[in-house]
């Protein structure tokens, strides 16, 4: 048995200063923080049912296991007791990536802590160390407010971001799971799904699957989301352009730097309209098409 190494920052304060949370108590006693290091066999210990990040990177993980074969291990991982072995509590791409090198022992420190301290724990070290996405985020501070009664106010002082950062991140738990998943998968941008909060689920799926077949921007679907409360057909929803014009009439707008509108009927035949501010924004347009 050896003394610790260091934790790391964000997780060193959640297991050694009291912080407060809903009722005032420190989610791990003080104590703990001259815990020391032991070894405990890999298989021994079980995934934390209340871990919300889901996807690891099995290159990483390699990649990972290779580094800790060579210089070993700099950081334990953070277990508690249960029956039959351990729980974690923290470090478990560690404890993945001992595995994919075979290791039978792990690094690790010990703490005494029951199943909502352990829960808690897991998911604010997670946030705090940004290593969620968006939805795994959103799911984790849901959590915490439903499970474990915790304020908007009391997460935002845990994990230390904003109470308006988390208000609007846990307003990402109304989306439709297919949404969710197409978010999550890089199929849509984090704007396409706010635009669609207002609208029921099964509004949502539709919307969604219309605008990546379409490959529709946020600033229409925002469009078309605004017309269904307001009663009033949108542009959008009055005529749909062909998916090769809206292709090239954002491909243009991104190369000259400024909004251009493509007509195009059946033939072929139509027109372009690029929109300007100033004469200077004119000149510097026509000097880019001339440059082309």
């Amino acid at each position: 048995m050896r003394k610790r190494k260091a934790l790391g920052s964000g997780l060193e304060a959640l297991l050694s200063t009291p912080q407060e949370s809903a009722q005032d108590q420190p989610l791990l006693d003080s104590k703990h923080s001259d815990q020391n290091i032991v070894n405990i066999p890999v298989d021994k210990i079980s995934r934390n049912p209340s871990q919300p990040r889901k996807n690891f990177s099995e290159e990483a993980l390699t990649s990972m296991g290779e580094t800790i074969k060579m210089v070993g291990q700099l950081q334990p991982i953070i277990v508690r007791k249960i029956e039959g072995g351990y729980e974690l509590i923290a470090g478990e791409r560690r404890w993945r990536a001992m595995q994919t090198i075979r290791s039978e022992m792990i690094e690790a420190v010990v703490v005494d802590s029951d199943q909502k301290q352990s829960a808690i724990t897991a998911i604010v070290e997670n946030v705090q160390r940004e290593q969620l996405n968006a939805i795994e985020e959103c799911e984790a501070l849901h959590k915490l407010n439903s499970e474990y009664g915790m304020s908007h106010d009391d997460i935002s002082k845990f994990v230390g971001k904003s109470r308006s950062h988390i208000t609007n991140l846990m307003r990402l738990n109304e989306l439709s799971e297919l949404v969710k998943s197409k978010l999550m998968q890089g199929l849509i941008e984090m704007g396409h799904a706010r635009a669609v909060l207002s609208l029921s689920q099964k509004e949502q799926d539709h919307l969604i699957k219309s605008s990546i077949a379409k490959k529709m921007s946020v600033r229409e679907i925002e469009k078309i989301v605004q017309a269904k409360q307001t009663g009033k057909p949108s542009d959008m929803a009055k005529k749909t352009k062909n998916p090769d014009t809206a292709f090239l009439e954002r491909e243009l707008t991104d190369i000259l730097g400024a909004k251009t509108h493509i007509t195009a009927s059946a033939k072929g035949k139509g027109a372009i309209t690029i929109k300007f501010t100033s004469i200077d924004e004119l000149q510097g347009l026509i000097k880019k098409i001339k440059s082309q």
